[in-house]
Formats: C-alpha cells, structure tokens, sequence
C-alpha cells in the first residue's frame, strides 16, 4: 500500500495508492497532538491520482486540515485506510471536526 520515499525534515514521507487515489504521508515515530486522530501522521495530501498536480489536492492535513476535514465519504475512507495503516486506529470525524472549528477561533 505505501512504500517510504524518504526522510523530510522531520519524520519520514510515505507515498501510496489507496482505493485508487494516491496519497502522501509523512509519519512521525511517535504519536503527537498535531497528528490525525492524535496519532503518527502529521502531514497528509490525497490526490486523484499519481499525475496530479499540486492544485488538484483532494484533501490536506498539515497539523491541522486545511478548509476542513473531508465530506466526502469515500475520501475519508481513504484518510481511515491510511491511519490504520499508520496507527492500528480509527479516526473520530466528530473529534477531528471539533480540532478543525477549534484552530478557526
């Protein structure tokens, strides 16, 4: 599902394909406040595809969710695929939307 496409500054980046979406993560060693679902990954891009440009991201997490969790389902799938794959967890979409309407204030 992911392979590791190396170090960034901090964390390691993962880069892989899920329910045919391509998607960049990077994953910390340990859980942390600023991590999806409080867990490992604190930055996170879903795209259509592998040939996508930055400007057609379908989805972004950087610490926080950039324009809000995703509404649609099969994206937040993708992102539950992804933290499990990561962190053995669910994500709690009540909790991530109350984070996101919380970093707004």
């Amino acid at each position: 599902m992911f392979r590791e496409k190396g170090s960034v500054w901090m964390g390691r980046r993962f880069v892989g394909e899920v329910d045919g979406y391509y998607v960049e993560a990077q994953v910390f060693d340990e859980p942390s406040t600023y991590g999806i679902a409080f867990g490992r990954i604190s930055r996170l891009d879903v795209y259509p595809d592998r040939s996508s440009g930055f400007r057609s991201r379908i989805a972004c997490y950087e610490r926080g969710w950039d324009g809000g969790p995703p509404q649609d389902r099969r994206i937040r799938r993708v992102v539950e695929k992804t933290v499990e794959h990561f962190d053995r967890k669910q994500v709690d979409w009540a909790v991530e939307e109350k984070r996101y309407r919380e970093s707004r204030e």
